[in-house]
């Protein structure tokens, strides 16, 4: 296939993506809801006895981190199929979603937004969380999950802040420029509510679930996904046009694992395609990113043939 410019090139992909979006989104509201029930039901059997602890935290690990994709499907109204009669939906999904990830969705939906319009560059809130080694990330995770709670004790005695290393200082500063002081706001109401029930619950003799069960499996959860979601889809984080900016990655297992953001260019370039439509997309519109010069790797590399097509037989 050859490269396509200008109003051409528009016309195409806007052809090629047109039967995926506008859909109710029915699978998302699945995946919430499944998150849910499996969130609560481990609480429940753990408090109970019916599970021991350890295995409650590991198992809570998996369904909070299962709450992202609703969120993250939320910031584009992806759930609600673009329609604002349901935009309420997408905002009820996202707000709880967040809450349980420790994440406020209001500013989340800035810090994402600020991410695809600046994606790997100077303005990307996410290289902030993404770049580095995972062991930087992980290091980066303990200590938000550490600091997270004295953001809002900071309104109240600022003094606090004083105690921070140099470092870490300047890092909440050049944080606090790229995502403005609305998402700041928001972030610390959220906070405040998320230390209101911690302190409460472990008052009232709920601690073990409040911390062992919700906030330490919720930050074990957003380390791997600033893994799988951040840092594995735009690493180097070094280039920063359109089919550049970050890849098609496919390995075994991956979409599944990944949850169609192996395919994470697609999402970048048609952000309102639904994250488990990406697979099928890409099949049809391989040939064209690859004209493009596209990053396309791993399995996916090997799936382009040289006249620019698809083996529809491999699998993807």
């Amino acid at each position: 296939m050859e490269k396509l410019t200008g109003v051409e090139r528009l016309n195409y992909e806007k052809e090629i993506t047109a039967p995926f979006l506008g859909k109710f989104g029915y699978r998302t509201i699945f995946n919430f809801l499944w998150a849910s029930a499996g969130f609560i039901t481990v609480i429940f059997l753990t408090h109970s006895g019916g599970l021991p602890l350890w295995l409650g935290l590991l198992l809570n690990v998996l369904f909070i981190q299962a709450f992202y994709m609703p969120m993250h499907e939320c910031v584009h109204h992806t759930p609600s199929g673009g329609k604002p009669s349901l935009a309420w939906m997408d905002n009820l999904i996202g707000q709880s979603s967040g809450f349980v990830l420790c994440e406020s969705f209001t500013g989340h939906v800035t810090t994402h937004l600020l991410h695809h319009t600046h994606a790997n560059g100077e303005k990307d809130p996410d290289v902030l969380n993404s770049e580095g080694t995972p062991l930087e990330i992980f290091v980066r995770v303990i200590a938000g999950a550490t600091l997270y709670l004295v953001t809002p004790l900071l309104t109240f005695m600022p003094f606090l802040a004083y105690l921070f290393p140099k470092g870490i200082k300047e890092r909440f500063a050049q944080r606090e420029q790229l995502r403005g002081p609305e998402v700041a706001r928001a972030a610390k109401l959220v906070a405040s509510l998320h230390l209101i029930v911690l302190v409460a619950g472990t008052v009232l003799g709920y601690g073990k679930i409040v911390w062992l069960l919700w906030y330490f499996p919720a930050w074990i959860a957003r380390y791997w996904l600033s893994l799988v979601f951040a840092w594995l889809p735009h690493r180097p984080h070094e280039e920063t046009t359109r089919y550049r900016d970050t890849r098609i990655f496919t390995f075994p297992g991956s979409t599944f694992l990944i949850r169609g953001h192996d395919h994470h260019l697609l999402h970048h370039l048609f952000p309102r395609v639904p994250h488990y439509h990406l697979r099928t997309l890409w099949k049809e519109i391989a040939p064209h990113l690859h004209a493009q010069g596209a990053r396309i790797e791993g399995n996916a590399a090997r799936q382009v043939l040289n006249v620019g097509g698809v083996n529809s037989q491999e699998t993807l």
